[in-house]
């Protein structure tokens, strides 16, 4: 389903609950054009789901003997092979929460209002990609994929981390949301609400407690491969027709492999210009392997409607001009095909970021929790824009986010906790926010966030992972063609040796590049799309949004910024040498969720009378 809200209220808010889910619902209504496929009103339990944008998703099911109810958010596969709603339904009332839990894989959350009891029971999946967030508001505990919507439910208070984290990185981290009021379900959880109070949460699965460095090369060639084709069959054998990215690099390839290698057929898509290395590239192998591709060049200019959509779909928690270009793309995709597959947490195979731990390189030594922050997260700072006693030290405080992700872990290998810390913030928050919103236009996967999958990743001995060496010796045995075919950088995806070296002298120039622009985050990402500079300097000048949007004096987010700071940063803004391009986009994209905030409430309000 694209969106979800249930509320729970306590003894003797039955009706304080009722008008709550009724406003819940008529805003939810003027975001989805549409009815809610699906509506529960039992006094102890109420709840609403809405199809995806292109009309998929389950509607919620009932057990008429016991009054259970349940419903889905993102798209799960039981090890069953039944992964309709109804038959999840009777797994549960057969075997319980914890069970259930265990059996499944994919990227979702799991709502269950079980009849027997009167309790609602949610499981998130094991990364906590699909973002599901809670509030507690007039006696009751609401819950709801979307923080927007639980934000009209009362007075919320901007979280002043919370929005300095999305203006300095992009994305938000820990539990915290753009609201002190609203918090983002954990990962790996089984959390039951009762009478309108949080009963009881537990983790079904730790990353910490797998075992790093406990197959061989050999074992873990084997088993990821082996394990890439399940995943790929159970996709393949729930979905007909498969959009899967394929750009130059390995995640992308590798996924791919694996569809064909299961004979279950795709669609192949890239973005980007058509001279790329990504595009050149990929529709080379694309034709290679006899695959049906589609290319999808650069916007030049994004429409007023097209960024507006785009909040709907990001809840304001990711840029709105950045995702448009994203959310076109998919739109259109889903007319034709069922389901979108990346590449995503392929990354882990290949020692992301593992350059920094040198040359202690797989050392069961401490990491340096300052350097990852300041190198990977904290880049930009957008403190002075907040008000003296709010401000943050962005780089203190995102070393202080990365000390509590790794916890517990510093006698493990350095590598092992570089593969935590990026599973539970990289992945969990950026990757997690990008396929939260694309899953409300239409189904949208990465089978690398199998649970067997994963855990094959991350108990491979790190020598074989660095370099890419992993999916270079997957590749080379069991898609040879595949593997042979060269990568964006020139040089092919099979491991190096003597008889084939000289097709790798392209790997020192680009690892040199590749280096020094990590090295230099702000040189690296200071490159951007014509789309996004016309956009600001189009929506700059708006009438419109300098009358509301953009006027310091009539901005919800004023509550927390320093006016004279941000009269200054807003005049900047409208000219052409303005070098803060991705902040301006994630204030607006942030304002632009408080306005909508304002319209929930008024539909709430209108309900409420």
């Amino acid at each position: 389903m694209g969106d979800f809200v249930a509320i729970v209220p306590a003894p003797g808010m039955i009706g304080v609950a009722e008008k709550l889910f009724d406003g819940a619902v008529e805003a939810a209504k003027a975001d989805k054009n549409g009815q809610a496929n699906g509506t529960i009103r039992l006094g102890w339990s109420f709840a609403a789901a809405w199809p995806r944008a292109n009309g998929s998703g389950s509607p919620i099911v009932s057990d008429p003997n016991t009054g259970t109810w349940m419903g889905v958010t993102g798209t799960c596969f039981h090890q069953s092979g039944r992964n309709e709603i109804q038959s999840l339904l009777e797994r549960y009332l057969a075997d319980g929460a914890e069970r259930l839990s265990r059996e499944l894989d994919g990227f979702f959350t799991i709502i269950i209002g079980d009849g027997r009891t009167r309790d609602v029971t949610l499981i998130t999946d094991i990364i906590g990609s699909c973002h599901f967030y809670l509030r507690e508001v007039g006696g009751c505990i609401a819950v709801s994929a979307s923080s927007l919507i639980l934000a009209a439910l009362g007075e919320v208070t901007l979280d002043p981390t919370g929005c300095q984290e999305f203006l300095g990185t992009g994305v938000i981290y820990e539990d915290r949301s753009l609201y002190h009021e609203i918090k983002k379900l954990p990962p790996a959880s089984i959390i039951r609400l009762k009478a309108g109070k949080r009963v009881e949460q537990r983790q079904y699965w730790d990353v910490s407690a797998v075992t790093p460095e406990s197959l061989s090369a050999a074992g873990a060639t084997e088993a990821l491969w082996s394990e890439l084709l399940a995943a790929a069959t159970k996709v393949g054998s729930q979905f007909g027709n498969v959009a899967c990215d394929l750009t130059g690099g390995y995640d992308s390839r590798m996924m791919v492999a694996a569809f064909v290698g299961a004979g279950k057929g795709v669609t192949t898509v890239v973005s980007g210009r058509d001279d790329s290395a990504d595009v050149i590239i990929s529709r080379g192998l694309a034709t290679m392997l006899g695959l049906e591709h589609l290319h999808y060049p650069p916007v030049e200019e994004l429409t007023d409607g097209e960024i507006r959509a785009a909040l709907g779909l990001c809840d304001g928690e990711y840029d709105v001009v950045e995702y448009s270009n994203v959310a076109r793309i998919h739109e259109h995709l889903s007319r034709n095909y069922d389901i979108s597959i990346n590449g995503s947490f392929g990354e882990v195979a290949r020692g992301y970021w593992w350059e920094l731990l040198a040359p202690h390189i797989g050392s069961p030594r401490k990491l340096d929790t300052h350097k990852l922050a300041t190198r990977r997260y904290a880049w930009d700072s957008a403190a002075e824009l907040f008000q003296p006693a709010l401000r943050i030290n962005l780089a203190e405080h995102m070393t202080g986010v990365v000390e509590r992700a790794i916890a517990g872990l510093h006698g493990h290998p350095n590598t092992f906790q570089m593969d935590v810390a990026y599973l539970r913030m990289r992945m969990q928050r950026w990757q997690g926010r990008i396929a939260s919103s694309t899953d409300r236009i239409w189904p949208c996967l990465s089978p690398f966030m199998f649970r067997p999958v994963l855990e094959v990743m991350l108990r491979a001995p790190f020598a074989v992972r660095q370099r890419s060496l992993l999916v270079r010796r997957v590749l080379a045995r069991f898609q040879p063609a595949t593997a042979n075919y060269p990568l964006e950088h020139g040089y092919p995806a099979v491991p190096a040796t003597w008889r084939n070296l000289a097709r790798f002298w392209r790997v020192v120039p680009h690892y040199t590049r590749k280096v020094g622009g990590k090295l230099w985050p702000r040189s690296a990402a200071a490159g951007h799309g014509a789309a996004w500079v016309t956009s600001r300097l189009r929506l700059g000048k708006s009438a419109q949004l300098q009358a509301t949007l953009l006027a310091p004096g009539c901005m919800r987010a004023a509550a927390i910024l320093e006016p004279e700071a941000l009269a200054t940063f807003l005049k900047a803004s409208q000219g052409t040498g303005f070098s803060r391009e991705v902040e301006w986009q994630r204030l607006v994209s942030l304002e632009m969720a408080l306005r909508a905030g304002n319209k929930r409430e008024e539909a709430l309000a209108s309900v409420a009378r």
